[in-house]
């Protein structure tokens, strides 16, 4: 089992048929009970339905003596988590017990049997060679007090969080902290980049295989932003949609005067609520350069490393909302922020994945945390009571309208009465009553001309 370079899963696995015969990828004339039918072999994820699969027969033994057979499957596209049950559907084709093996085999297909396979199997960044990284460790954290300390807090436990909508990210670059060797480095958070995969897609820096993470474009990518940039600050995208990123550097925070003036640490601070704008399901990743110097080659000031920024970002523009296509004359070209990434020019990166919690929300103008359910249900209290004031209105007037309908229909009975008393004493009495009652039995009288009652 791996993922391939596209990110798509592949899987091997080999079967044996318990029976004389062997599995088939397909048959076309096969007849199952008294039904002619085209059948084939599939591969289904119950836990990931609309995931397809493509499911190839590699190799046979040349026998119909419970042969053992070796099969693949790839996905059809990307998910970061193919953690599940995948269910294979498979065709056994039996033969005689004096059939010799043939190439097509010659066989008669049964029902499919069917295997299932419990797997646990996640696409991660893999982890930056230590030639990229310059043995550096990046961490995001939830806590301030934790990205401000000396690094004894332990950052190891703190760092496997989740970020719910509105929490604040605080990003920690720091120098081989288990060997504490940081006292003699400096480190400097140079620029930092956000990006999200198209079609569960996770992205790597991997130069030798021209793979930049978020650094470059791709057609890989979702979205991608540049939201730091120490150099050139004009270039950053501050927003995504109408959300800031609300992107600080350590340096340019004043509460972050502590961390700023430990030697080995640099860090940086993000809001999280631009990124619960795309769907679920779409994972966000944080990409940084960083240089690494020791003390005696270190210029924390602007002075030096200012001529380091010139010989690299000029080949970047600030993001937009969307992930720029930008056309290049060679698809290998090694993009300029990546040149310099080593250790000969003491320039390092580092990627990580941002682990989002969609089942919480933060109120606005509060710091408490709600359920989704328990969220809606207070903001709609005043919702459901005017429902429920529309709801006693609409039983009032049906019961109204009924009043009304009785006592119309009793109005009318009681005229009918009336006017068959009126028949019964003949026309002429009729002519001499009321004039403001001759038009109504007049036109009753018509009415009933022809009726059984007269």
């Amino acid at each position: 089992m791996r993922i391939n370079e596209q990110g798509r899963l592949v899987m091997n696995f080999r079967t044996k048929a318990h029976f004389r015969g062997l599995f088939v990828e397909s048959h076309s004339s096969g007849r199952i009970e008294r039904t002619a039918t085209s059948m084939s072999s599939t591969v289904i994820s119950v836990d990931h339905p609309g995931l397809t699969f493509n499911l190839t027969l590699v190799r046979t033994e040349p026998t119909y003596n419970q042969p053992f057979q070796q099969w693949t499957f790839l996905s059809d596209f990307a998910i970061r988590d193919y953690s599940g049950t995948y269910t294979m559907n498979l065709i056994p084709c039996t033969t005689s017990q004096n059939k010799e093996y043939t190439v097509p085999p010659v066989c008669n297909p049964r029902e499919y049997l069917t295997f299932d396979l419990d797997i646990r199997f996640q696409q991660v960044s893999d982890p930056v060679a230590v030639e990229f990284s310059l043995n550096t460790q990046m961490f995001l954290l939830s806590k301030k007090s934790i990205w401000l300390s000396d690094g004894c807090m332990g950052f190891e436990q703190e760092s496997d969080v989740t970020f719910s909508e509105g929490d604040t990210i605080y990003g920690r670059v720091m120098v081989d902290p288990v060997q504490n060797l940081g006292d003699s480095f400096f480190c400097s958070i140079e620029k930092v980049f956000l990006c999200t995969g198209a079609d569960g897609y996770v992205p790597k820096y991997n130069p030798t295989k021209f793979e930049f993470g978020c650094l470059a474009d791709s057609p890989s990518l979702l979205y991608r932003f540049k939201i730091l940039d120490k150099a050139q600050p004009e270039t950053q995208a501050r927003v995504f949609g109408d959300v800031s990123f609300n992107a600080v550097l350590a340096v340019d925070d004043p509460s972050a005067v502590s961390l700023v003036r430990k030697s080995g640490s640099d860090g940086f601070r993000l809001d999280s609520t631009a990124m619960f704008q795309v769907a679920a399901g779409r994972e966000w990743f944080i990409h940084t350069i960083y240089t690494v110097r020791s003390k005696e080659n270190t210029n924390r000031g602007i002075g030096r490393r200012s001529l380091e920024y010139h010989s690299f970002v000029s080949a970047l523009t600030s993001s937009g909302t969307k992930s720029h296509r930008r056309k290049r004359s060679a698809h290998n070209k090694i993009p300029a922020v990546a040149e310099d990434i080593g250790v000969e020019n003491n320039r390092g990166t580092n990627i990580m994945h941002i682990a989002l919690d969609r089942t919480k929300r933060r109120l606005r103008g509060s710091d408490e945390l709600f359920p989704d359910d328990r969220e809606l249900g207070e903001l709609n209290t005043d919702d459901q009571e005017e429902s429920l004031v529309s709801i006693v209105g609409v039983l009032v007037g049906l019961l109204l309208t009924v009043l009304i309908i009785v006592t119309i229909a009793l109005v009318l009975k009681s005229r009918q009465k009336d006017g068959k008393e009126a028949w019964s004493e003949g026309v002429r009495e009729v002519v001499k009553g009321s004039v403001s009652t001759e038009p109504m039995l007049v036109v009753r009288m018509q009415d009933c001309h022809n009726s059984s009652e007269v």
